[in-house]
Order: structure tokens, then sequence, then C-alpha cells
């Protein structure tokens, strides 16, 4: 059977689909991929392909560009079967209920989307399989989720190579590798809480094995250019058993830097020297917020901040590089306290702080809390129809602020207001300034981080100019295409 795969923009470079399609190719299909924002006619190459069966991921944030797609699709792939499936898809299945749609995947893919071509290869009925929901005369089968994968290792390699079919993609060397499935945490604000409440808890952390982790490298390595490895992982850092095989056999075998995230409460000495010795250069390391009340009542996080004070020596004191991930514009937060966010990044020695806005993501623990306090429609806090289209307003706030203007120019404005003696000097000017005045100054945060990934300007002009503003990615889940 032939699989088509359409995804928006190359940014959103998904890993669970990697793993679909070499999942998918193991068992003999043929798949390819096709990125919108790259061809100036998609519905003719997709023609040209004559696909059995189209599967378009459909991120949180992007239903707008799905439904849109569908829609253009229909002319050149009548009769085409298509399925959507991802994190919109996933947590929100009411989304069948829009005319365009007449098939959607719930959970993980690889053992539903097999069962389905086997089914459509056979010319058997398609409904009834576990995780395909179908739609037929209005009326929707639904299936509850699809079967999870409990052996990671079963995997076959992803295939990368689809990506590759664009040369900036191949000619980029930061890439990205995810090594197991889940999280332990339970972050008010994270994806991870509808999946576990999806499949409930029993192996929702499943992990590869150190040598399926390393094959994976060697592919990517064999295949296209590979500077740089990204663990991407939500929490790279959970077994120290698991890490010390791990990092033991990643330094015999390569001499590539790597990187990974981890939590404070797990970065003991140990573990940081451990990394450093197996070839970690970057830690990244989720702050969220200065306000350890916040942190812990709000976002569920109990992380205090002398943990991240001895977690960023740590990494320090080991020799790498510590990005500290941080949220501005938090339901009841203000100016003040974002600055104090800055300032404690600033304290913690980061080398580079993401700032983002944070977004009310539907369902979650801290969008329904917000609108108890009055910091967010309940409309906006529980439904997913009732979702921003993230692409035509990447900049934020989203939660109600007294003062938006100040927040985003705060954003904005970030690496400058992160130095010393800036931020007071500065706290009477961000109300005043247009904030389109200071979004060209985002591209000093990317700079921060090229910096520190060590990929040249040129190779990040070239991805730039082939994916547009970062800023306009949707959301990806490393579980779900």
């Amino acid at each position: 059977m032939k699989v088509l795969f359409i995804q928006d923009n190359g940014i959103n470079e998904s890993l669970a689909l990697t793993e679909l399609a070499g999942w998918l190719g193991a068992k003999g299909h043929q798949v390819r991929l096709l990125l919108d924002r790259q061809e100036r006619h998609l519905e003719k190459q997709a023609a040209a392909f004559a696909p059995d069966l189209v599967i378009i991921p459909c991120n949180v944030f992007a239903h707008v560009w799905v439904l849109s797609t569908l829609r253009r699709l229909a002319t050149a792939l009548p009769g085409t079967p298509v399925l959507v499936g991802g994190t919109h898809a996933t947590f929100s299945p009411d989304l069948l209920e829009e005319p365009e749609l007449s098939m959607l995947l719930v959970g993980e893919a690889e053992l539903a989307v097999a069962e389905l071509l086997d089914r459509m290869a056979a010319g058997k009925e398609i409904t009834g399989i576990p995780g395909i929901w179908v739609k037929r005369n209005g009326e929707i089968e639904r299936t509850g989720p699809a079967p999870r994968l409990e052996d990671l290792d079963s995997l076959p390699l992803p295939d990368r190579a689809m990506y590759y079919r664009y040369p900036f993609m191949a000619r980029f060397g930061w890439r990205k590798f995810s090594t197991g499935r889940g999280c332990v945490n339970q972050c008010a604000f994270c994806y991870n809480n509808f999946v576990k409440s999806l499949y409930g808890d029993d192996n929702f952390v499943r992990r590869k094995s150190p040598s399926q982790v390393l094959n994976e490298v060697e592919a990517a390595v064999s295949e296209s250019r590979l500077t740089w490895v990204h663990f991407a992982d939500d929490l790279f850092v959970t077994d120290p058993s698991w890490l010390t095989e791990f990092c033991t056999a990643y330094s015999r075998r390569f001499s590539l830097p790597f990187s990974c995230n981890s939590s404070a409460d797990t970065m003991t000495e140990g573990v940081a020297r451990t990394l450093s010795e197996g070839g970690c250069r970057v830690v990244a390391m989720g702050v969220e917020s200065a306000c350890e009340e916040t942190r812990m009542r709000l976002l569920k996080k109990p992380i205090t901040n002398r943990m991240l004070e001895d977690a960023a020596r740590h990494v320090k004191g080991a020799g790498m590089k510590l990005v500290t991930f941080n949220m501005v514009g938090l339901p009841g937060e203000s100016v003040d306290d974002a600055l104090a966010t800055l300032a404690f990044s600033r304290k913690l020695g980061a080398d580079a702080a993401r700032i983002l806005m944070a977004i009310p993501l539907p369902g979650t623990r801290m969008a329904v809390d917000a609108a108890a306090h009055g910091h967010l429609d309940h409309a906006r806090a529980t439904g997913f129809s009732e979702q921003l289209d993230y692409s035509t307003n990447p900049y934020g706030p989203y939660y109600r602020t007294g003062d938006p203007a100040a927040l985003e120019n705060l954003l904005n404005l970030a690496p400058l207001l992160s130095r010393p003696h800036t931020h007071l000097a500065a706290r009477a000017l961000l109300g005043r300034i247009p904030p389109a005045l200071t979004r060209p100054f985002r591209i000093w945060m990317s700079l921060q981080e090229k910096r520190i990934y060590e990929f040249s300007l040129a190779s990040g002009i070239d991805f730039f100019l082939h994916v547009g503003n970062p800023w306009m990615r949707t959301t990806n889940y490393v579980s779900l295409i």
C-alpha cells in the first residue's frame, strides 16, 4: 500500500511520524512525505503519488490549516481515504464532526494504522479498529484509543530520509531523537496528563534500550549531515542505571556532542558528571517561574528554587552549558513577576534562557484553574473548538492581563532584560512601546541558542528561509504523529 504523509512545515518535524514511517516501511508499505510550505503544487504532487491512504498530523493550533488542506485534497484525490491524527485529534476527537473529516486516529499510531492498511489491502471493512474513528452518514463510530506499543525496541529504525527529500532539512546538522515515551512528572500545563488519562498509569513511561537509541544515531550519521544530537524527551534523566549504560556506550561510539532535557530534582552532581563524560554539552531545564508558589500551586512542579540552584551548579560544575525554559504571561502574573523570572535565570547562570508565552491548552489543570479565577474564558479552557489559530497569533499573551503590551515587549526583549541593571530601567518603558516594534528582537533569542548548539549562522539562516518564523510552529508531542 502507498501511504502519503502531509505536514504543514519542516519546523514541525515529527519523531512519531518518522517512527510510524519506519514501522510501515518494514511491513512492505511505501511511504512519502510532502511539506505544504515547500510545495508549489501540493495537490499535483499528492495526485502524482496516487496514494492508497493519506495521513495528516493535526497538532494543537494547526486545525485551521488541516481543514483547509482537506478541502484542497478533496478535488485532487477524490475517493482517497484521509486519516487525521496527532495531538488535536487525540485530545479532541470531536474534530471528526467537521464536515471535511471522515476518519480520525486517537492515540499512538503504529498498531492501529498497520491494521487499517491490512484491512484496506484485503478489501475488508475498516470499522471496529481501536483508535480508528470512522464517520459515515453523519454517524461516528468511537472505538477508544489505539493500542499502545509497549516494547519500543520492537520499532525498526525511524524513516528520517522522508524529510531529506527537502535538501534544507538534510543540510541542517542539529537533529532530534527520542529515547522513550511518556513522562514521570505531572505538570499542570503539559499534554502528558491527557495521554496518561487516555491510557492509564500502567507502563505510561516506556524507554528504548541504550543500544536501540545508539543504532538510531548511527543510522542518522550514515544518512545525512549530523553535527549535534538532541534528545527531545520531556525528561532524558530519569533512570541513573540506564543513563550510565547509555553515556558509557555513546562516548565510545560517537564523538558527536549531545544535549538533553532534565529536571532539577534528578540533576545530582553524579548525574551531571555522567552526562558530561558521556558527551553531553548542554542541559535544558524547566524553571518556568521564579516564584515557588506559582511553580508549585499553579504549575504542579514540586521544585524549589534551592533545587534549581543546586542543579544549575552541578551542570555548570561539570563543564556543560545550561539552557532554562521559562514562561511569561502566566495566569495572574504581573510584569514584575515576569521580570523576576528573567532575573532568576540570570542568577542560575543560564547560558541561554528560552522565554515562551504561556499558552492555555484546553483541559489542562492550569487552563481550568485560570478560568476559575477569571484569567481565561471557560470555553477556551475546556474546548478545543474554541482554541485560537496560533499561526495567526503567535505573540500573545493568551491569559487575561492588565498590561498585555508590556508582557509581549518583555518577551520580545528578554535577552536584553536578562542582563544586570537593565530590567529596572526598562520597566517603565515596556508598556509604552508598540509591540510590533520589538518583535524583530525575538531573533536575538534564536541567536543565543545558535551559539549554544554550535550551528553556524549560515546554517541557521538557510533553515529559517525555508521554515519561516520559528515562533509560528505548532505543538508536537513525541508519542503522537
